[in-house]
């Protein structure tokens, strides 16, 4: 079976994609916000082009706040430090801000500090730091249309 091609790209630039990265275990797509204070988001792809997880985050430069909003990473991949790779990337968005996650999963309780031990950046559950990261009483996401064209990340 062929793996589904990720959303918003062409069945021959996935292709491409997967040809020229075919010796990297892990391949990493960047879908990159609408607009500035947008969510981002990276997902990952194993060597025969299957979804393993994702990193969903959001920064507000006004307030200097960062919210990793989801991690998840398939089991089979856990535990090989993608997840660290992912939030360094998440990071770099965002220097010397103030960073914060939303619920914390069995699973985030241990990852999160371990984290935090690593960069020296504290993730506290979500304290509401910024009132542009929460989204407005009655709002509702925008419908299907024109999207930023997700980019292969190499540096991750």
């Amino acid at each position: 079976m062929t793996p589904p091609v990720p959303e918003y790209l062409s069945p021959l630039r996935w292709r491409w994609i997967l040809l020229t990265t075919q010796h990297q275990e892990v391949r990493f797509l960047y879908w990159p916000p609408r607009r500035s204070a947008g969510h981002r988001r990276i997902r990952m792809f194993d060597r025969e082009g299957y979804d393993i997880g994702t990193l969903v985050w959001i920064v507000c430069d006004d307030c200097r706040v960062g919210s990793i909003n989801k991690i998840s990473i398939t089991i089979e991949h856990q535990h090989q430090g993608i997840g660290r790779r992912l939030i360094r990337r998440a990071l770099t968005d965002g220097p010397g801000y103030t960073w914060q996650t939303t619920g914390r999963s069995p699973e985030a309780k241990q990852f999160f500090p371990a984290i935090e031990k690593e960069t020296g950046v504290a993730f506290p559950a979500y304290g509401g730091a910024c009132e542009h990261l929460a989204s407005p009483p009655g709002y509702r996401p925008p419908p299907p249309g024109r999207r930023p064209r997700p980019v292969l990340e190499r540096g991750i």
